[in-house]
């Protein structure tokens, strides 16, 4: 009998699984996100992933071909490390499981138990502008520990996931809060 086929970036929308407990004891493990990818993180990452496969590709038949090794070498260390921040890109974000919040960047990890975190606040000021480093003002959802370290999330009003859309950003930010009062 055949198995059904998973698709190749499948790990990147995790199907829930069907035999899974529905009663009081049921538990979230793994981490899902908050707000899904907008149209706007997944155009660039798109194109990014195609150039980067056909970029790839090009170079590797070019230095099969050509036997040069320093070029071959400096080339393969830059695209190594353009997929790999390529592949960061697609799980950027924040996650939550009924252990813990865990905010994804491209270049580290950070995961809060739910039990450190005193409450979720929205805060008026300065956010990044559709993920970049350039800030504009806006509203951002900030988890503020029992220790009171304010820890910014994903969730802001000028996210490439949440951009031009204010009920998406009520939503984000009301999914977050309910997580925190489980």
């Amino acid at each position: 009998m055949k198995e059904p086929r998973k698709p190749i970036f499948g790990f990147l929308w995790p199907k829930p699984d069907p035999d899974a407990p529905v009663d009081d004891a049921f538990v979230q493990v793994r981490p899902v996100r908050v707000v899904g990818r907008g149209p706007v993180r997944i155009v660039p990452v798109v194109v990014l992933s195609a150039i980067t496969v056909i970029g790839l590709g090009s170079a590797l038949m070019s230095a099969l071909v050509t036997g040069a090794l320093v070029p071959t070498i400096v080339a393969a260390g830059v695209a190594a490390t353009a997929t790999f921040v390529l592949l960061r890109g697609w799980v950027v974000g924040t996650y939550v499981s009924d252990e813990a919040v865990r905010i994804e960047t491209v270049l580290r990890r950070r995961e809060v138990p739910w039990a450190d975190v005193a409450s979720v606040d929205v805060v008026d000021g300065r956010c990044p502008f559709l993920g970049t480093p350039i800030r504009v003002s806006g509203s951002r959802s900030m988890l503020r520990t029992h220790t009171g370290v304010m820890i910014a999330t994903h969730v802001y009003s000028t996210s490439p996931d949440l951009w031009l859309r204010a009920e998406a950003f009520d939503i984000a930010r009301l999914r977050l809060e309910h997580w925190a009062g489980r």
